[in-house]
């Protein structure tokens, strides 16, 4: 059951004060290296509105025009409020400058975040929650979402963010190399359903680019590392428990099974065994690989490249559909003395930010609002429908306060595994010196 209502959730609950503290600690913290950054702010074009309220966010590039896009049009719909967002470098500077606004009473009135760092903020009272009977009355209901995206976002029995979109680790494929290499279907790659079939069709993709099959850019990349470990491991059905003080609650099993499989395929052949990001999205872009693995955000890369370029959730090769990934989601910074006109127009906005939400897949995100995604208009968009799924079989970093999009510890994940998918050492000390990084911060309180 969600409470409308503000309250505190119980359990471990580091201060206000140290999470600031937190926000702000050296490089070397398990927290994150978090540094300032200046911010830009402009205005919308609603200046004579009689609302103004502002929103931070960390859109960027492209996506950041179509951002901005969709806020224009919103206000233009309703000149009643005006919305001055305010654009920050994405990553560990946006959220320090969000931390210390919130903790030193000068939060915005909206913001957007990643939704697998929510969890961390709750404790610390940085964030207040939705109200829900308020969103539904502006027609945000929980129906409108995929339940993996709602039920991250509630934490003990509260909603504190709502979801905007899905940005997953997915498969893209040139559909002109799978039909010479013998697997593509009529509703895309077939033969991926298994550890061996994957392997198999890699190697019928390596066959007809006479190169390699996949392109997987992840050396020196925590954050690729962790979207391959942590989609595939949710495939076996394993879980992760994750509570402060106590030893990891992890399947090593399953972890072993992963990291090994993984290393059998990055052989040169079946894919490339020593690949950073920006080769892997080159490989790809020229034809040299057939299948490319990468977030939906490079969508918008391949459509302008030379290849014919289709995409899928993440395949399911361990038997439980599952694709990792994240969201960007709208939260309420708290907020000292609640202007209730604002408020109110913070949810009328993120209400009509919502039904905008087919113009953010043109950046390639999966909108969460399946009203959205479930429109003929959206059918029509291809690839972007053709992976819409994999919000329905979403899954994120195992949650705790020191993990997430842009944590530091992605980077951890990253240097238990490198060794054993780059060098090939043992999959097993890999995956150990993983349960001994998550037990060590378990045992750590946010820097102080």
């Amino acid at each position: 059951m969600i409470s409308a209502g503000r309250g505190s959730p119980g359990g471990w609950a580091p201060s206000r004060r140290t999470v600031l503290k937190g926000a702000l600690a050296g490089a070397g913290a398990l927290a994150g290296a978090w540094a300032l950054a200046g911010c830009a702010t402009g205005t919308g074009p609603a200046s004579s509105a009689s609302t103004r309220i502002q929103m931070w966010h960390l859109f960027t590039g492209g996506d950041g025009g179509i951002f901005q896009q969709m806020l224009t049009e919103v206000q233009e719909e309703d000149p009643s409020v005006g919305i001055d967002p305010v654009v920050l470098t994405w990553g560990a500077p946006y959220y320090t400058k969000l931390v210390m606004a919130s903790v030193g009473g000068r939060s915005p009135d909206l913001a957007v975040m990643h939704l697998t760092r929510v969890a961390g903020w709750v404790p610390g009272g940085v964030l207040d929650p939705w109200d829900v009977d308020l969103l539904a009355e502006h027609g945000v209901t929980q129906d409108m979402f995929p339940p993996a995206l709602w039920d991250r976002a509630v934490i003990d029995g509260q909603l504190w963010a709502v979801p905007l979109d899905f940005h997953a680790f997915i498969l893209f494929y040139d559909r002109g190399i799978a039909d010479a290499a013998g697997i593509l279907g009529p509703d895309g790659l077939v033969g991926l359903d298994s550890p061996e079939g994957f392997v198999e069709a890699g190697r019928a993709l390596a066959d007809t680019t006479g190169y390699a099959g996949i392109g997987y850019g992840y050396t020196g990349d925590g954050a690729q590392m962790s979207r391959m470990l942590w989609g595939l491991y949710a495939q076996t059905g394993a879980e992760v428990v994750l509570n402060p003080g106590e030893a990891a609650q992890v399947d090593r099993d399953a972890l072993v099974e992963v990291t090994s499989w993984v290393q059998s395929w990055l052989d040169d052949t079946v894919a490339i065994a020593n690949s950073d990001y920006p080769s892997a999205v080159a490989n790809f872009s020229t034809g040299r690989v057939g299948a490319c693995f990468n977030g939906n955000w490079e969508l918008q890369s391949f459509l302008t490249a030379e290849v014919d370029v289709d995409a899928m959730p993440m395949p399911t090769v361990f038997g439980s559909p599952a694709t990792y990934g994240d969201s960007h989601v709208f939260v309420l910074p708290h907020q000292v003395n609640v202007d209730p006109a604002k408020r109110e127009a913070a949810y009328a906005t993120v209400a009509a930010m919502l039904r905008k939400s087919l113009l953010w897949s043109e950046g390639g995100h999966i909108p969460a609002n399946r009203e959205i995604t479930e429109s003929a208009e959206y059918q029509d968009k291809v690839p972007q429908s053709h992976y819409a799924a994999a919000a329905d079989e979403a899954v994120f970093d195992p949650q705790a306060w020191f993990t997430g999009s842009g944590s530091d510890f992605q980077a951890r994940v990253g240097e238990a595994l490198q060794g054993a998918w780059l060098d090939k050492s043992s999959p097993e000390a890999a995956v150990d010196r993983l349960i001994g990084a998550l037990d060590a911060a378990l045992q750590t309180k946010p820097p102080a």
